[in-house]
């Protein structure tokens, strides 16, 4: 049994852990952590000592996992913590993919870490990866508090670089980047004067959901409204 670690006072979370629901179909039984911090540090600033103090104090169970890379990033610095997004590659086989993405162009945002997870997915599911200029560029959240503009600026040009590159939606593993690029993206279009209404982001978590035929629940809580399914 897996621990899966997850901040429930923050609803962007929510894009991410569904990844028990694709664990539980290669295999791997899991739960979530009903352990919230009492703050949303990853939407304000924060101090990283703060946070490393009140991780060391919960996170005592074993086999934990980080649902996604913002927070595995920072807790594997106080101890072992594995990658729900790579438990689940190594243990997804052939016979679990239920729909395969060969008629999609997939463009992969690595920013904040090198995605390989996304990458590797993509490519046993058969999805046409693009390349695109900007996949490597800071997505803005770092200085959103000090120049908003600017932040919006920087997410608008790697969406619309996607965009216009040819792909049909953008993957994340981070959230961070997720609420800049769909959390966001009024103010994105607006402060690129583009529409950009019929792309739109997923996580990794929901990727890897409806690879395996499940139809995730956060698609519908999503700003760019996911036309995959209709």
């Amino acid at each position: 049994m897996y621990n899966i670690y997850t901040n429930s006072n923050n609803d962007l979370f929510c894009h991410f852990d569904i990844i028990k629901d694709a664990l539980e179909v290669v295999g791997i039984k899991s739960t979530l952590c009903e352990k919230p911090l009492g703050k949303n540090y990853f939407i304000i600033d924060y101090d990283p000592k703060d946070i490393l103090q009140e991780y060391a104090a919960m996170l005592k169970e074993d086999n934990i996992l980080a649902c996604e890379y913002s927070s595995y990033e920072i807790i594997q610095k106080i101890e072992k913590v594995q990658y729900a997004p790579q438990i689940f590659l190594e243990n997804l086989k052939t016979e679990h993919i239920k729909h395969y993405f060969k008629q999609f162009n997939i463009g992969v945002y690595q920013g904040f870490c090198d995605a390989k997870c996304s990458l590797e997915l993509a490519k046993m599911v058969d999805a046409n990866i693009i390349d695109f200029e900007r996949k490597y560029k800071s997505c803005g959240y770092g200085f959103l508090n000090l120049n908003a503009k600017l932040a919006f600026e920087c997410a608008a040009a790697i969406v619309l670089d996607a965009y216009d590159s040819g792909c049909d939606f953008l993957i994340v593993e981070n959230f961070y980047s997720f609420y800049m690029f769909d959390k966001c993206a009024k103010e994105l279009q607006a402060v690129s004067n583009r529409n950009f209404e019929d792309f739109y982001i997923l996580s990794f978590a929901e990727f890897a959901n409806l690879a395996l035929g499940i139809i995730p629940h956060t698609l519908k809580k999503h700003k760019l409204k996911v036309s995959l399914v209709g």
